[in-house]
């Protein structure tokens, strides 16, 4: 990985870790903090220069088919939903938590496409 996509993978660390932290006050904490701790460690491991392929690809498998689970939620979900941090309504926490999801789907991608990169630089 180039020093561009570690310092972008250093950032996206901070901001799962971040996302960690806030799970403290959520109806089912312990699935979001796995979710996002997984994502912020092979983060980390990627600004370090270690991005390991099987176990990036399990977590795009496993983020792809979770936000596919609650991408529905997304559909006529109420914009306010996205406009505070405070949670305003009971319904929008699927449609945060989709997002959230399509985060990690997206993030993990971009870290699989770099180890496949990389093992075939090897």
């Amino acid at each position: 990985m180039g020093r561009g996509a570690r310092w972008l993978s250093l950032a996206m660390a901070g901001v799962f870790a971040l996302s960690v932290a806030v799970q403290w006050n959520d109806p089912d904490p312990a699935l979001w903090t796995a979710i996002y701790g997984t994502a912020s460690v092979l983060s980390l491991l990627a600004s370090r220069g270690h991005v390991p392929l099987g176990v990036n690809a399990a977590a795009l498998l496993a983020f792809a088919g979770l936000a596919l689970v609650w991408l529905p939620s997304l559909v006529g979900s109420r914009p306010e939903a996205f406009s505070s941090f405070r949670m305003l309504a009971s319904t929008d926490e699927a449609p945060r938590e989709a997002g959230g999801l399509l985060l990690c789907t997206a993030w993990s991608a971009f870290l699989t496409t770099q180890a496949a990169r990389d093992r075939k630089r090897s």
